[in-house]
């Protein structure tokens, strides 16, 4: 969109503004055009566990509604719809894969958890500012979650997902293997050899 086109916007309409545009605007314009360009889910962000790539992009596709709405200048009770469904996209995000880490005993859990927790107070700062009116907010909060996801999801997510991956595969192996009668079984001794295990 050119920066030609109807941007500004008191809190009931838009209306347009080219004369209206500081220096300022155009900057943060500029911001949200380079980010709209580069916010995009890819399989470069994917865990490979399901739940957690969806959940994702859905994170992915709030942020980028959010920057489209900044970017269009659209009416702030719209803005703040779409903040809201970020923030709980973001919280029960975090919620669910803190609950998958407890439950398979991942080691790194707490690490994990605490950029999750700096996240959200950084996400929440940023909502409230947005609250109070200040212009430069949601671009921020955009920026900060573009460069976080990007980093967060190549790095702790894929830790953890590799994690939940093998977990879930052990889990798999050890039920396969208990629900076999003792006797189909071919049972071996760490040095390989066969045994019977009723009669050790």
């Amino acid at each position: 969109m050119a920066i030609d086109s109807c941007l500004g916007f008191d809190d009931s309409t838009t209306r347009p503004c080219r004369k209206d545009l500081t220096i300022e605007d155009v900057d943060v314009l500029n911001l949200v055009k380079w980010n709209m360009r580069s916010l995009k889910w890819s399989t470069s962000h994917a865990v490979f566990v399901t739940e957690i790539d969806d959940e994702h992009k859905e994170i992915f596709e709030a942020v980028s509604n959010l920057q489209k709405a900044l970017f269009n200048r659209g009416p702030s009770p719209e803005i703040c719809k779409l903040t809201q469904r970020l923030m709980a996209c973001i919280v029960g995000h975090f919620a669910h894969e803190e609950r998958l880490m407890r439950a398979a005993r991942y080691g790194s859990v707490n690490w994990h958890k605490r950029q999750h927790d700096a996240a959200r107070r950084r996400v929440e700062q940023f909502v409230l500012r947005m609250e109070q009116r200040d212009p430069k907010a949601g671009v921020a909060l955009v920026e900060y979650l573009t460069s976080w996801l990007r980093d967060h999801t190549r790095l702790a997510d894929r830790m953890m997902g590799a994690f939940l991956r093998n977990h879930r595969r052990i889990c798999k192996l050890i039920f396969r293997a208990g629900t076999r009668p003792m006797d189909s079984c071919a049972w071996v001794d760490a040095n390989g050899d066969r045994f019977d295990p009723r009669t050790k």
